[in-house]
């Protein structure tokens, strides 16, 4: 056997068995046995078409999933370029994620398992599960909110329900008040947040009475709506200008600016502080930062779009965050 093929076989080994790559941005195949580490990132990472869970204290990347290892369908693959969108779901045993190329997918952490994905149009910025386990996505390029109706068993879904929304970035649900949140851009330079109603059909998911609730006269480009850790009936707004809190106890809410940082990609906190994606080239960075622009980490050679805290979200999801619809 020539020296080269040993060595294609020497590496093809160490890929099997998950070894770690010297490139800190490379995907880690499936380990069954995962644990979670205490303080966790989970990132999605453009270059790799992969969705990362990076370990905050040693700062070594610890799981990870693209299409290629999990062996999409080949006619599919492209959907999942540049992933848009990551949240942990169902205690941080899934994690919920969209890519720009179309996909919208939901992914069990123990086994690396595709449980459901689908097509959500051409530019998906933002995910959310409904209280029946149906999944509701943020589509900008035609300004679309669209519903699905998640089967595990066929696992490739396609779209149920549409409304219109236009330059779709974001949806959040309430799980108190029974309702999605999302913003828009209504006209040139006005930003806008909305309420819907979901139908609660689990066969036919439809979201009705969309209102519009709160309207920036002079704020554009509404992008990443998350709910504020530790602080009840309020969600971040990062937009073009700054990043803002809404407070939704009433019926009407009140806003307010709470960092005068622009074009921020995605806000989350937790009871280890705050982590922000500030581009430092066109849409990515190789790393997250505080809210005082302090550099948490950086992934040489990465592209990541969002990054959030591997922490339950009580504001959407109830504690024991079960998946209604089976695991096999």
């Amino acid at each position: 056997m020539k020296k080269i093929s040993l060595l294609a076989l020497f590496l093809g080994f160490n890929i099997a068995l998950g070894a770690c790559s010297d490139d800190d941005a490379a995907p880690i195949v499936k380990n069954e046995s995962f644990q979670l580490p205490a303080k966790a990132y989970v990132l999605a990472e453009q270059t790799k078409r992969a969705i990362v869970i990076r370990d905050a204290e040693t700062q070594r990347n610890v799981w990870s999933w693209d299409p290629y290892t999990a062996r999409v369908p080949s006619a599919h693959q492209d959907w999942f370029i540049n992933p848009s969108e990551v949240k942990p779901v169902f205690n941080k045993r899934y994690i919920l994620m969209t890519a720009s190329g179309g996909a919208v997918a939901l992914i069990r952490l123990s086994d690396h398992k595709l449980m459901f994905y689908a097509n959500c149009g051409q530019n998906p910025h933002s995910v959310e599960i409904l209280p029946d386990g149906n999944i509701v996505t943020a589509e900008s390029k035609s300004g679309e909110i669209n519903t699905f109706v998640v089967d595990t068993v066929k696992v490739l879904g396609m779209k149920a329900n549409t409304i219109k929304l236009g330059n779709a970035h974001n949806v959040v649900w309430d799980k108190e008040r029974e309702c999605i949140y999302a913003t828009a851009t209504i006209q040139a330079g006005v930003t806008a947040l909305f309420r819907m109603n979901y139908n609660g059909n689990r066969n036919n998911p439809q979201l009705t009475n969309q209102t519009r609730i709160y309207t920036f006269d002079k704020e554009s480009g509404g992008h990443d709506l998350f709910p504020v850790y530790g602080e009840e009936d309020k969600l971040w707004l990062t937009a073009a200008s700054a990043v803002y809190k809404f407070d939704i106890s009433t019926d009407v809410p009140t806003c307010e600016k709470v960092y005068s940082i622009a074009d921020i990609k995605s806000i989350c906190n937790g009871p280890d502080g705050i982590l922000m994606l500030k581009p430092t080239e066109e849409w990515w960075a190789e790393g997250l930062v505080n809210e005082k622009g302090e550099e948490l980490f950086k992934m040489d050679g990465a592209k990541i779009y969002k990054g959030r805290w591997m922490i339950d979200n009580t504001f959407s999801y109830p504690e024991k965050h079960d998946f209604v619809l089976g695991e096999d």
